[in-house]
């Protein structure tokens, strides 16, 4: 990896615009909600007008900061180059998170190295070196080796990467090894285009976990509880089971509030010391007991009576399974971290308003 030396503090991105792939998902919305509370022009990319009204209207305070690219393909070199004009900065969240597809190689994996690629192909070929620096939205699947297990004792850090391969997602039939090896895949193609192309940007590189949190209000389309986010409804099931359901097991026992990593993304584009640097952005660990407890304790007792499992209180994950070590991002990108308890009530008190707000009006 290349280290470029800059004596300012952070990079001036004053009257300029900053392009954000992804703008409407979970991560994405919340990414754009922090650029424009700080005063940046933002530039968002989505896929439909559709998707562009509902933003508009969300961030309909900020409409002399926030416009639209609307990016059909995210592979696509001419939409972006399009989208890039007048562009300084770029957040690239853009990237496939799903299980349910069939076709791993057309699904996962090349949208995921494409978009990447692309990405960085069309900022090189901007007039002026106009961007300065891409930050690339990773993923913690891109750290870890899932075959070796839980891992307890085991920290991982940023110079920990999986040994996934483009043949192994192209070849499995297990959905979650394709989309670590898609992740995987993306990241090492953007190192390597930095190495070999040596273009006027550099880019720094986000790693995170699970993503829990509340929603940018009015972001999720339609309001409907069934669009929830893949980690957001690991939180809501739970929310919503029966007394005397089990508390289901846990993946992934690593996490981040969805508010703390768009600061970190933010951060990241504007810190010097950012500069081709990778950063694992986690909280810690949880369990899905743990969710259970902080729910019971927490929400409505009238709510918890009905529907949180009880499970068996108090009982932890801890030194079962590998931890992280985010120290980096925390001196580097001056993040401190939102903890579980309030990430966890933020969401579900917030999901239960829309569940009763769409009861109301049926």
């Amino acid at each position: 990896m290349i280290k470029k030396f800059i004596e300012l503090k952070e990079l001036d991105f004053e009257n300029s615009t900053i392009l954000v792939t992804g703008a409407s998902g979970f991560i994405g919305s919340h990414v754009i909600k922090e650029l424009l509370n700080q005063s940046f022009k933002v530039k968002a990319v989505v896929r439909s007008e559709k998707k562009k009204h509902l933003l508009a209207s969300v961030f309909s305070e900020y409409k002399e900061l926030l416009s639209f690219a609307i990016v059909e393909d995210i592979c696509s070199f001419s939409e972006l180059q399009l989208a890039m004009i007048d562009v300084a900065g770029i957040l690239h969240l853009a990237s496939p998170y799903t299980y349910s597809v069939v076709n791993f190689v057309d699904e996962l994996l090349k949208p995921a190295l494409e978009g990447t690629t692309t990405i960085m192909r069309a900022a090189a070929s901007m007039p002026n070196n106009q961007i300065k620096r891409i930050v690339i939205t990773s993923s913690f699947a891109a750290m870890f080796d899932a075959s070796k297990g839980p891992q307890p004792g085991v920290v991982i850090t940023e110079s920990d990467f999986s040994p996934l391969r483009w043949e192994d997602g192209a070849s499995t039939e297990d959905p979650a090894i394709a989309y670590r090896a898609s992740k995987i895949v993306a990241e090492l193609a953007a190192w390597e285009f930095l190495e070999k192309q040596k273009p006027s940007f550099d880019i720094a590189v986000i790693c995170p976990p699970m993503v829990f949190g509340p929603l940018v209000a009015g972001a999720m389309i339609e309001n409907n509880l069934a669009n929830l986010n893949f980690s957001n409804n690991i939180i809501w099931e739970i929310a919503s089971r029966s007394i005397d359901d089990v508390v289901p097991p846990t993946k992934g026992p690593v996490w981040v509030d969805v508010r703390d990593l768009a600061k970190a993304h933010v951060n990241a584009l504007v810190k010097s010391d950012a500069s081709n640097q990778r950063f694992l952005v986690s909280a810690g660990d949880f369990d899905n007991q743990q969710i259970a407890d902080i729910l019971r304790a927490s929400i409505s007792k009238e709510y918890t009576a009905l529907n949180i499992p009880i499970g068996e209180v108090g009982k932890r994950l801890t030194g079962t399974h590998l931890t992280t070590d985010s120290s980096k991002a925390v001196k580097v990108l001056g993040i401190t971290f939102t903890n579980f308890e309030r990430t966890v009530t933020d969401l579900v008190n917030q999901l239960l308003e829309i569940q009763a707000s769409k009861q109301i009006n049926q």
